[in-house]
């Protein structure tokens, strides 16, 4: 069995990252999950949180994904995410503005209430890993 499989990165944007791996972590819409090599196919929603990524040779990395599409096919780990972050980029008190303007956004009608909730919960998440990421001098 490999040690490693390829994991890509790509939002709207650009191509974030195309690298090989030995673990991936992320939030799919109903919990986090884990890739290792030799994963069976997956397809699996991505929601907002926080994916590591693991490297070889022990170092790690991680990003704040908004939303997307993961693929595992073969030793292939694609993430088409609506948008990413590199944790060592996010700033705890921008985060709080953010989520100060959330929380605030109106809520008319269903479609305005989900776009307030998304906000609410990437500002949140994103404070989360801009705490833990400075916590751990990344």
């Amino acid at each position: 069995m490999a040690e490693t499989f390829r994991c890509t990165l790509v939002t709207p944007e650009e191509q974030v990252l195309d690298d090989d791996v030995i673990y991936v972590t992320f939030p799919a819409w109903d919990g986090q999950v884990g890739i290792a090599p030799g994963r069976s196919p997956l397809l699996a929603r991505v929601g907002i949180g926080s994916m590591r990524l693991d490297f070889p040779g022990g170092a790690s990395r991680w990003y704040m994904l908004e939303g997307g599409f993961a693929q595992m096919l073969g030793d292939r780990l694609t993430i088409l995410s609506d948008k990413s972050t590199p944790a060592e980029t996010l700033i705890a008190s921008d985060a709080a503005r953010e989520l100060e303007a959330a929380l605030t956004m109106p809520a008319a009608d269903e479609e305005a209430i989900k776009a307030r909730e998304k906000a609410q919960q990437a500002a949140r998440e994103k404070r989360r890993m801009a705490r833990v990421a400075s916590e751990r001098g990344i």
